[in-house]
């Protein structure tokens, strides 16, 4: 598969005066990745976002969004083609959320059909009911508000999306809905998205890779176990002691899936191809691909066929999106080896064990 990238920094500096606040970064971000950037207050991480869409300008160095350098695109339409959500949400508070969400548009002079329309999805994408287009930002909370945030940065289809400490104003019950919106809106939309945050629990839920900054420097990079297993003496003062168990809790168990366990059909045979793996439990499927027991091996006739008449009920389940951490804590809880875990509409996706937790990839 071809690699595509979105954004690339090459050796890109930012001085003020005499104050380097970005120091050779050297960066890769690939369409539809989640990029989280974390560091200590004044490690640049801001400056870093602000520069891709030259909301300040990089004093040296090359930057390229979708393979175009950025000195040389007009600076008003490259901030409009690239969507921008910030903690404090600056939504205009004199205009309905529906004038807010289409701002861009409006700017774009696109036709009123064509913002009411926009207006109508995009209400409804980031979950909020259709009659609050006629509200003003007054009368919305404030995790609404930055659900209306985010719509207004989507509302021209940017294929980039810069988050700069979005939910950092809201509670943490709120926020923790937001990351989940966030995480389910982005597989239906597979945007890049730069995100900026303090929070090293937030930054490993959020991101399919972290970067850490200090002093303007990428000191680094890669997926949240790459991170954890870092050597750096900074890093591992930086992500702190629980920084495991914060990795574990944003992970989701659909990357620990036993996908290759024995499964069959009512009525089947058990054969070599059938016990595979060495489990002792053949998982009975309907023909919608839901699981509705499984059958003990030792539990079957001469005839060896599998029948529900010796099936034992499925043991409470998992969505796929469930952290490792919480399956853990399941099985441990019930004194289990594994659960099993099924997708919104119950088809049956694969068990996870403490095995495939244990084997979990970097």
């Amino acid at each position: 598969m071809t690699r595509e990238v979105s954004v690339e920094l090459q050796n890109v500096d930012k001085i003020y005066d005499t104050a380097k606040v970005v120091d050779g970064i050297n960066l890769t971000i690939d369409k539809g990745e989640v990029f989280v950037l974390i560091g200590p207050s004044g490690c640049g991480k801001t400056t870093t976002l602000k520069l891709i869409n030259q909301l300040i300008p990089h004093t040296s160095g090359t930057i390229l969004v979708n393979g175009e350098d950025v000195t040389k695109l007009d600076a008003v339409g490259l901030r409009r083609s690239i969507g921008y959500v910030i903690q404090y949400i600056g939504l205009l508070p004199h205009l309905t959320i529906e004038e807010n969400i289409t701002f861009v548009l409006q700017l774009l002079k696109r036709p009123k059909k064509e913002q009411h329309e926009r207006a109508l999805e995009l209400v409804e994408t980031v979950g909020l009911p259709v009659e609050y287009l006629k509200r003003f930002p007054r009368e919305l909370s404030g995790g609404q508000q930055q659900r209306v945030g985010v719509a207004r940065a989507l509302a021209g289809d940017p294929q980039i999306l810069l988050m700069d400490e979005p939910f950092g104003a809201v509670d943490p019950l709120t926020r923790e809905q937001l990351q989940n919106e966030l995480l389910s809106l982005q597989e239906a939309i597979q945007k890049t998205i730069v995100f900026v945050t303090h929070d090293m629990q937030e930054a490993f839920k959020i991101g399919n890779r972290v970067g850490i900054m200090r002093e303007g420097k990428l000191v680094a990079l890669g997926s949240p176990m790459e991170i954890i297993n870092s050597s750096d003496e900074f890093v591992r003062n930086f992500i702190g002691h629980g920084a495991l168990f914060d990795a574990l809790n944003s992970i989701p168990v659909k990357q620990v899936l036993s996908k290759d366990i024995p499964t069959a059909r009512e009525g089947e045979t058990l054969t070599d191809k059938t016990a595979k793996n060495g489990w002792e439990n053949i998982f009975l499927l309907n023909d919608q691909g839901v699981c509705l027991g499984y059958v003990p091996v030792e539990n079957l006739d001469s005839t060896r066929t599998i029948s529900s008449r010796n099936m034992v009920p499925l043991p409470r389940g998992c969505s796929p999106d469930l952290s490792i951490k919480r399956a853990v804590e399941e099985m441990l809880y019930n004194g289990r080896a594994w659960i099993p875990v099924a997708s919104e509409d119950n088809v049956f996706q694969g068990v996870v064990t403490f095995q495939s937790c244990a084997n979990l990839q970097t």
